[in-house]
């Protein structure tokens, strides 16, 4: 596919564009049809992990586990995501991204039939350590994929959509998982999930691709999808450590462990809490358990465009992503620890409402506000390591909150654990979203880091 070229637009604080001979021009129907594939498979992500906290209580029952038993098998997932993630930072920039991505989504659906087959605890996490390493390069290759098709100052948008993909799969997907389940069994679940990660790669076959502002493809690619000369950017990369050391690498990571915590506990615990803690039946718990993410797209959708405006009009993104982020992720952090201060149901549904909505807002901008300092040549490979470390500070979430529940449960205080639980994360929420706001600067880091990739260059022309 041709694209035109527009005279270059720098955008200040990224390295990406403001050395540009030439820009690419915007495409806004074929990016938005890439975006929304992208958010089907963030949707489908969700469901793959998410199958696990619909079916907690019958599973548990049905293969004999305590809590922390099944919480372990929730952490399973994640334990070897950091690892496969760190292994493809290695080799992200030099893989073709809309092959990986779907060949990433074959093996999650594959991963899924077993279960419905033959379901044990021991299959269960199995499968779950293989799922949460063929999960963990597909939040990177998403962004890189969608901001192939969006420049810097539109991509919070963007972000913000492929984020939902995760609400969206709670509020339409997971109610009709949880009839199914309740109607056939709780391993159908399984297989349901299955089929639409098939059905995503057939659809994916067809309409895929890389768009224009992909620089960090060959120069032989580069001719391939522009008229003139390859883009000059291709094959800029800096010092690696001249990127992981930048407070907005660690600003990142703190922000992006706080609120990836909040989300594991979410999807293990949360249809159990509404079961035990507020008294619902296993299909309404079910079905409400994309309650919490209406505040979620809500904020997703005000603070992505907003933010994408306020940039358009030189607000810095020190401002629009980081301090104003930092301050969401914080008050969200408040809003569970203001749980036990309510009580009976609307109460504490409505401050778990706010509470995650205020947190997950922070998806809006945490990828771009790293993806505004790193080299396009870079993209795909640094995201991946910040969600790969950001995934192993998380691991211990599910255990850890299992630990606490079985804790409680044993000294008498029941359905207790659950706000016990949520209080925890609520605090680690504040601490994330005041060393993001405190750390993370991307104006000043993006300058830092192109100093130090044209201090590399020189000493390779040397």
């Amino acid at each position: 596919m041709v694209s035109e070229r527009v005279p270059p637009q720098s955008e200040p604080g990224n390295p990406d564009t403001a050395t540009v001979a030439d820009q690419p021009k915007h495409r806004p129907v074929v990016a938005w049809v890439i975006t929304l594939m992208l958010l089907g498979c963030t949707l489908i992500s969700y469901l793959d992990r998410a199958i696990l906290g619909l079916v907690a209580q019958p599973a548990m029952a049905d293969l004999g586990l305590t809590a922390a038993e099944f919480g372990a098998i929730s952490s399973a997932a994640s334990l070897l995501s950091p690892i496969a993630a760190l292994l493809f930072a290695f080799v992200a920039d030099r893989l073709p991204l809309k092959n990986t991505l779907f060949t990433l989504v074959l093996v999650w659906s594959l991963l899924q039939l077993p279960i419905f087959f033959a379901a044990s605890a021991g299959l269960l996490l199995v499968t779950r350590l293989i799922l949460g390493a063929a999960d963990a390069p597909a939040n990177s290759l998403m962004h890189s994929i969608a901001y192939s098709w969006w420049p810097n100052e539109r991509r919070g948008l963007p972000a913000a959509i492929l984020t939902t993909g995760a609400s969206f799969g709670k509020l339409i997907f997971a109610p009709v998982i949880v009839v199914i389940i309740a109607a056939f069994s709780w391993e159908a679940g399984f297989l349901t999930v299955a089929i639409m990660g098939f059905v995503w790669c057939v659809a994916w076959a067809f309409v895929g691709k890389v768009g224009p502002y992909a620089d960090d493809v060959t120069p032989a690619k580069a001719e391939a999808v522009a008229e003139g000369p390859a883009d000059p950017t291709v094959g800029r990369r800096a010092p690696l450590l001249s990127i992981l050391l930048t407070g907005t690498f660690i600003g990142y990571l703190a922000v992006f462990t706080a609120a990836g915590i909040l989300v594991v506990i979410v999807l293990t615990w949360l249809p159990s809490y509404f079961q035990e803690g507020l008294g619902f039946s296993a299909v309404m718990a079910g079905s409400l358990f994309g309650v919490p993410s209406i505040m979620s797209v809500v904020f997703l959708f005000l603070y992505g465009p907003l933010g994408d405006k306020a940039l358009s009009r030189g607000v810095p993104a020190r401002v629009v992503r980081v301090l104003i982020g930092g301050a969401l992720v914080a008050a969200g952090g408040l809003s569970l620890l203001a749980l036990p201060l309510v009580s009976g149901v609307a109460g504490p549904m409505a401050l778990l409402m706010l509470g995650y909505g205020l947190v997950t807002s922070i998806y809006a901008v945490a990828n771009p506000t790293l993806a505004q300092i790193v080299p396009a040549a870079q993209r795909t490979s640094v995201l991946t390591i910040g969600l790969a470390l950001s995934g192993l500070l998380s691991v211990v979430g599910p255990w850890l909150a299992g630990v606490v529940l079985d804790a409680a449960k044993a000294s008498g205080a029941g359905a207790d654990g659950y706000l016990d639980v949520f209080m925890m994360a609520g605090g680690i929420a504040i601490a994330g979203g005041a060393l993001f706001a405190l750390l993370a600067n991307p104006e000043r880091d993006a300058l830092k880091v192109e100093a130090a990739r044209a201090a590399l260059a020189a000493r390779n022309a040397a």
